[in-house]
């Protein structure tokens, strides 16, 4: 039963992260250029998040919304650890734990 909610639950937290990304708050543009990203690559961030969420959401394109999901999650939680932002990379951490349970749900 529980396992029905978590697309839905996944595609909308990672919707609202991709969210976040697209308005692209001033401290998370200034942290990103601190760690030697371009301009505008917040865009790219919260474009590929926002596909992840709608694919999450659609039945039949959930397999290319989990692979998304787990490269984003991946990559995000990778660059968090290797600047040593070990708290904030645990988020991260537990939702690539749960992509599974979006594949077996109904």
């Amino acid at each position: 039963m529980i396992a029905s909610f978590v697309p839905q639950l996944m595609a909308l937290v990672i919707g609202s992260v991709g969210l976040v990304q697209l308005v692209g708050p001033r401290p998370l543009r200034r942290l990103l250029a601190e760690w030697g990203y371009g301009r505008g690559f917040n865009w790219v961030t919260g474009g590929f998040a926002m596909a992840a969420a709608v694919f999450l959401a659609i039945p039949q394109l959930r397999i290319w919304g989990v692979v998304l999901s787990a490269f984003l999650l991946l990559g995000t939680t990778l660059l968090l650890l290797d600047q040593r932002r070990y708290l904030f990379a645990l988020p991260g951490i537990l939702l690539l734990g749960t992509l599974p349970l979006a594949l077996v749900a109904p």
